[in-house]
């Protein structure tokens, strides 16, 4: 029987074929990301080994030094579920390099602050930014890892803990090479990776090739003639 060109045409959902995209993580942006989830908890890590230098330095007594460490604490953890209902709404991907690049301002500026409400501040600074990049670290880690989402979690996590481990050593050595002011140091990573971090945004921003995909068979169902 030959097909009624005159007739209307029905939609039909397409075929369920999983696109190969969605298999494989994308390394080079879960790379990225995990550098930057790195330099974040560098910055995290180092301010225990800055805090002597702070205490002598302004003159503060235990307990002072001790909220200083309380403040760092509650900025950069307390806060971080807000962070986190803000990224279930939307994503918010320019949080990625800005978060990068107040933690590491903060931090630098440290071993420089000229007064205890400094101290605060900068500590401060370098609280959100910790507590805004992982939140939405996780998400993008998640959306460019394909369907191996426990793969890119586990890649994001572990530019964290290398960062944890390497922030004491890496501030001691350049307070202990320049005074104070090695502090600034710093600056060199953080600036380097909020730059790679602001190159590859519309790729971040974009959505994943399988979504792109579904969304592309959704609005063109294949058609059959109806008969």
């Amino acid at each position: 029987m030959s097909p009624d060109s005159s007739s209307s045409t029905v939609a039909l959902p397409s075929v369920g074929v999983v696109p190969a995209e969605r298999a494989r993580p994308d390394m080079r942006l879960l790379g990225l990301l995990a550098l930057g989830h790195m330099v974040i908890d560098i910055n995290q890590g180092s301010l225990p080994a800055i805090l002597p230098i702070v205490k002598d330095a302004l003159n503060l007594s235990y307990a002072a030094t001790g909220v200083i460490v309380l403040t760092a604490n509650i900025t950069s953890s307390m806060i971080q579920p807000l962070f986190g209902y803000l990224a279930d709404k939307t994503a918010r991907r320019w949080l990625l390099p800005l978060s990068v690049l107040l933690s590491s301002v903060g931090l630098a500026f440290t071993g420089l602050a000229p007064s205890y409400a400094a101290v605060l501040a900068l500590v401060m600074v370098t609280g959100f930014g910790v507590a805004a990049y992982h939140p939405e670290g996780y998400r993008t880690a998640t959306a460019v890892a394909g369907e191996r989402k426990a793969t890119g979690v586990s890649i994001f996590s572990t530019g964290g803990n290398v960062g944890i481990a390497l922030g004491p050593p890496l501030m001691t050595a350049l307070l202990i090479g320049f005074g104070p002011a090695g502090s600034l140091g710093m600056l060199v990573p953080g600036l380097l990776v909020t730059g790679l971090l602001v190159a590859v945004l519309p790729r971040l921003s974009a959505p994943p090739p399988a979504v792109a995909r579904a969304r592309a068979n959704a609005a063109g169902a294949r058609t059959m003639w109806a008969r």
